[in-house]
């Protein structure tokens, strides 16, 4: 077990997750322990720490170059679209210690397996009247049945059993949260994107025609030198790059040394002027491109933020389901370690 962590944490953090994911209902008949008596504060530990971590690993980017952004219809589409899933999160951390609560307590197992039903009957119930949108994925019927089989369990891992149908449906549910939450930021973000280009377009344009220019402008200069240094042939493309020495350096006679110098001299002025231009412009192209830069970090924050919440989720529910099978989660597979990772992975990504 020791060496499949090892490789699994050399590995890409999100493949150690999907191995996690893949071999736990199979590793647990070889490397879980099943008792009468199961620790279950770990189940409720590592839910409320995987929270935490994706919490604390997701905050906001600061919005500065972007301030004049934050407010559009399509953000707080981004904001309204986070809410649902934050206040599932916050329900199913309160489930798990609540779990935990009741297992622990020195009540005889029927006892517990009441009042895990009535926490059904009662919580849940009232969450889904809050949050309509969930009674696609268990209605207030499929919540009764739950309730009533997690009343006629025999003991509290078959009543948690009993109780997997609501967290299955918890899983279905907070996917389509995602899966929206996920869709409005993409919008957002080419929103977002657009205004920028829209804003900087002109800008951009200026900068590619004074670059060009000044390209331009060189190149006639090096034709110039080149002839001077010899080349019979660069005098006519000069003429062709610069239609002011065509002018001053007609062909068919060999130009004057004065008009050359004369060249020479608007050449240099030219090229130091457009240099001067495309500086000046240059810091508005710096704030351009922070602002790209601000845009991939508001980004990757936010998928890193859905990404992390619907691993978390998914591993939510397959340890639930090992708990009511009996199963043990061992210490040698650290769950935490690896949102961890993946969650320094996110942040490593954002300058």
């Amino acid at each position: 077990m020791a060496g499949r962590e090892a490789r699994a944490r050399r590995g890409s953090p999100v493949r150690a997750l999907l191995w996690l994911m893949i071999t736990l209902p199979i590793a647990g008949c070889a490397s879980f322990k099943s008792s009468k008596r199961l620790d279950v504060s770990p189940f409720a530990q590592n839910t409320v720490g995987l929270i935490g971590e994706v919490q604390r690993a997701t905050k906001p980017v600061q919005w500065v170059y972007l301030q004049k952004y934050q407010d559009l219809p399509s953000v707080q589409e981004v904001r309204r679209a986070a809410r649902p899933a934050q206040t599932l999160m916050r329900g199913v951390a309160l489930y798990s210690t609540q779990i935990v609560s009741i297992y622990e307590s020195p009540v005889p197992d029927s006892r517990r397996v009441s009042e895990l039903a009535r926490y059904l009957d009662e919580s849940i119930r009232e969450r889904l009247k809050q949050s309509p949108a969930a009674e696609t994925f268990l209605s207030q019927a499929e919540l009764d049945a739950a309730v009533s089989n997690c009343k006629a369990a025999s003991n509290f891992l078959a009543a948690l059993g009993a109780a997997q149908p609501v967290v299955s449906a918890a899983l279905a549910y907070g996917n389509c949260l995602y899966d929206s939450l996920e869709i409005r930021i993409a919008a957002a973000d080419v929103d977002i994107s657009a205004r920028i280009e829209t804003e900087f377009g002109p800008i951009k344009t200026q900068m590619d025609q004074l670059e060009n220019l000044q390209l331009q402008n060189i190149r006639a200069y090096t034709k110039l030198a080149e002839y001077r240094q010899g080349s019979e042939a660069s005098l006519d493309s000069l003429r062709t790059l610069d239609p002011e020495s065509a002018d001053a350096i007609p062909a068919g006679k060999k130009p004057a040394i004065a008009a050359l110098d004369a060249s020479d001299k608007r050449l240099l002025e030219r090229i130091e002027a457009l240099g001067t231009l495309h500086d000046r412009l240059n810091h508005q192209f710096e704030i351009y491109s922070a602002e790209q830069q601000e845009l991939d970090a508001l980004r990757t924050q936010a998928n890193e933020a859905a990404r992390l919440g619907r691993i978390t989720l998914i591993l939510w529910a397959r340890s639930h389901s090992n708990l009511a099978a009996g199963i043990t989660v061992p210490a040698q597979i650290d769950v935490m370690s690896m949102v961890k990772s993946a969650a320094g992975q996110a942040k490593s990504l954002v300058p």
